[in-house]
């Protein structure tokens, strides 16, 4: 207990931005920066990357993004629960940020700079620097994402954050899906790319604990034994249910945008380095929808934001089947963009289920509940490598050829339109069975008002 009141002080003199404030919102937001650019990087350029030019197969590539995907849902709810668990001299969020950045940054630029020819040795040292960007990638959105829930109680302010960072997430997105090939295409290197690109993560990232205070009181509690934890954690209906639910979103947004590029090339015939804006009508309804939706969040609770976003997605992206150019896409993109907005606001719908949980067992366990949503979730990268397994042996899509048979680009046709909305529907009927409506959220927020005041009562106790 004394690490936990010496903490307190040292915090108390550290850092005077308040993470209330419209400046302390923004700076804890700059941390969707590492959190989207390279994810989407990775999975929209990796593909192309490891097989155009690394020389990687389509069946290779498939079976190392199943492997990372299974590493992937290995090590999310080890990290979360021992994030939880120990109580460092400085936090329980904030060192684990600053060391894992590391791994993270070192893994993502190394990905991209393959210093092999042989296949095999492409295959083990892409899954290596894979394992390595992503379990750094694990350790800091994990403890980013738990001070999210941690810091923000209130409803309306934690869908403010969320419309901050979110749309510093989007646009950090579209950079590492645009730019990219850009850079590449320019100056004839994927590595000065991964650099570029690179180097926003630990910026970003350090910028973001500006804005971060974290919460004393939640760590006087004694942590669930790991067994009783993961028990517990499973048995929370609504956070299953919410995780179930992402990871078939996730499945619906990682594998088109790792079909995007193949789609550009092959049936749009954009541009080399410029398939990237392929999805440009989508990006337009994203950012005309914005606005909108926090407000959406705010006065109609989680359950009813999301299953609206899904719905205006799914019905949206079927059309992509019909497209033969970019603009015809960019057109057709515009309206499922204006349903990504309530998709990508995942956090309201999460942290509502971690505030179910503490009211259920007196504790706060947001890296618990990060780690085993993410492997939750990380089932949508094996899905996404079987799909792409599939689609090469039933459809004999080659992406070293220059002209497709006509089953291939069929295949890449269902492949950005029928085959993520089936996810997303599967998502829908899901979350149908979230229980946690307006109703019974707003009042669960007003039992959490009162126990959080307990806990205040209790440090003041121990000082």
């Amino acid at each position: 207990m004394e690490k936990v009141l010496n903490m307190k002080k040292s915090k108390d003199h550290s850092l005077n931005i308040d993470p209330h404030s419209r400046r302390g919102h923004f700076l804890y937001s700059l941390g969707a920066v590492p959190s989207a650019l390279p994810y989407s990087m990775v999975g929209s350029w990796l593909l192309i990357f490891y097989t155009l030019y690394a020389g990687l197969s389509l069946i290779e590539f498939g079976i190392l993004f199943m492997l990372y995907g299974i590493w992937n849902a290995i090590n999310d709810p080890l990290i979360g629960y021992y994030m939880d668990k120990i109580k460092l001299k400085k936090g329980r969020r904030v060192p684990w940020i600053i060391y894992g950045t590391i791994p993270m940054t070192i893994g993502f630029i190394a990905l991209w700079w393959v210093p092999f020819s042989d296949k095999n040795r492409v295959f083990v040292y892409g899954l290596i620097m894979l394992f390595l960007f992503d379990t750094g990638f694990t350790i800091v959105m994990t403890a980013w994402n738990a001070l999210y829930t941690e810091m923000y109680e209130e409803e309306k302010e934690r869908a403010s954050v969320v419309a901050i960072k979110d749309s510093i997430a989007f646009f950090s997105s579209m950079i590492g899906v645009m730019i990219p090939s850009m850079i590449a295409a320019a100056f004839g290197s994927w590595a000065l790319a991964g650099l570029i690109m690179g180097i926003t993560i630990p910026i970003t990232m350090y910028l973001s604990l500006l804005g971060t205070k974290e919460r004393v009181e939640y760590q006087i509690d004694e942590p669930l034994p790991i067994i009783k934890a993961f028990k517990e954690s499973f048995l929370n209906k609504p956070f299953i249910i919410a995780s179930v639910t992402y990871a078939l979103i996730d499945f619906c947004f990682g594998f088109m945008m790792m079909i995007l590029p193949l789609y550009a090339k092959f049936i749009l015939k954009v541009e080399e380095g410029m398939e990237g804006f392929a999805m440009i009508g989508v990006a337009l309804g994203i950012i005309i929808s914005f606005p909108l939706w926090w407000q959406v969040y705010a006065k109609k609770g989680p359950k009813f934001g999301l299953s609206l976003g899904m719905i205006i997605f799914c019905v949206g992206i079927i059309p992509f089947f019909l497209a033969e150019d970019f603009i015809s896409l960019t057109i057709i993109g515009i309206f499922p963009g204006l349903g990504v907005t309530g998709v990508l606001m995942t956090e309201p719908v999460i942290s509502a289920a971690i505030d179910y949980d503490e009211i259920k067992t007196g504790k706060r366990r947001e890296a618990t509940f990060g780690g085993i949503g993410a492997f939750i979730a990380r089932l949508s990268m094996i899905l996404s490598a079987f799909a792409l397994i599939t689609i090469q042996l039933l459809t004999g899509f080659d992406p070293n050829l220059e002209t497709q048979a006509p089953s291939a680009l069929i295949g890449l046709r269902i492949s950005m339109s029928l085959v993520p909305a089936f996810g997303l529907l599967l998502g829908l009927i899901v979350f149908k069975f979230y229980p946690l409506n307006y109703k019974k959220f707003t009042e669960q927020q007003e039992q959490l008002k009162v126990l959080h005041k307990l806990r205040l009562d209790k440090l003041k106790n121990i000082e």
